[in-house]
């Protein structure tokens, strides 16, 4: 009785792929709109917007948020690529160097957040903007951008874990098996690890959007961000050991995005201690008295304010 009903249950979560527009069969040439793209730009302008607004808040220039925007995207998407190649495919690397501008040819999500930090960085020291209140910005915009494109990742079956008897796991058919290991035969059951990020980022954007927008009791610049990493990091370090142990190498037993996860926790918790000590409360447009907002205040300015 109880394997028919797991049977039973297992079946409500069919593997399904929507079509493209036209639909086209897989192999088939020719233009076509995919439902993970679609999903994807959906993504970056639903984030964009809660980003903007998030900026009006506090008042920062327009200008200074589009060149943000730009940035983070252009370096990240840049990283998101290069990383990949190097961390998950360096054959790929190895039998033609040019992969790595083929920026089209593969992409990891931690690979896309070094490299939008990096442009982050670059960006706000060049144009003296207050780090805190920028990196609360960007989160704003990157988690909800990023959570709609997990779902992009869940529908297209595109993160496969190992084999299953979950009611959870999915049925993946044939073809994909083999892709996965040629010597592997027939339909198997696999994690969906997107779909399981998925389901955790869903509580973790509801948290940080209403402490972003809430009107009292504000957190300190910079909390959203550290705390992001805080909830976000522990969970995909523990959701890579739920890999297809042959899809991602190893380096010294763990993956490169269990590696990052560990580099941004520890640096979440470092910053946080940091701003839990020594962090303020960014000011709302109606408090800055028509000033732009998020700028560095001049040393020279600072000292003149004090006297």
């Amino acid at each position: 009785m109880w394997m028919s009903l797991h049977a039973a249950l297992a079946s409500l979560i069919p593997y399904w792929v929507p079509p493209s527009i036209p639909p086209r069969d897989r192999g088939d040439d020719g233009f076509a709109l995919q439902p993970f793209g679609m999903i994807v730009a959906a993504g970056v302008l639903i984030g964009a917007s809660i980003m903007r607004r998030f900026s009006e808040r506090h008042g920062v220039d327009d200008d200074d948020l589009r060149g943000l925007t730009m940035w983070i995207m252009v370096t990240g998407f840049i990283g998101a690529h290069v990383l990949d190649v190097i961390m998950y495919e360096p054959h790929k690397l190895a039998e033609d160097p040019l992969v790595l501008i083929k920026l089209w040819d593969g992409i990891s999500s931690y690979g896309g957040f070094v490299g939008g930090a990096l442009g982050y960085m670059f960006f706000v020291w060049w144009k003296r903007l207050q780090w805190a209140l920028m990196a609360d910005i960007c989160i704003v915009g990157l988690l909800p951008a990023f959570s709609i494109g997990r779902i992009g990742c869940t529908i297209v079956h595109d993160h496969p874990g190992a084999p299953t008897d979950s009611i959870f796991g999915f049925d993946y058919p044939a073809w994909f098996v083999a892709n996965l290991d040629p010597n592997l035969v027939g339909p198997m059951r696999l994690h969906n690890l997107a779909m399981y990020e998925l389901a955790y980022l869903i509580p973790v954007n509801a948290i940080i959007l209403w402490l972003a927008f809430k009107k009292v009791r504000r957190l300190p610049a910079g909390a959203l961000a550290v705390l992001t990493g805080v909830l976000y990091a522990p969970v995909r370090f523990f959701l890579d050991y739920l890999r297809w142990n042959k899809t991602d190498p190893r380096y010294l037993g763990l993956t490169f995005a269990q590696w990052a996860s560990i580099g941004f926790f520890v640096v979440a918790v470092i910053v946080a201690v940091r701003i839990l000590k020594h962090g303020k409360v960014a000011p709302l447009a109606a408090e800055l008295d028509g000033k732009p907002g998020g700028k560095r205040v001049p040393v020279a300015a600072a000292a003149k304010a004090k006297k």
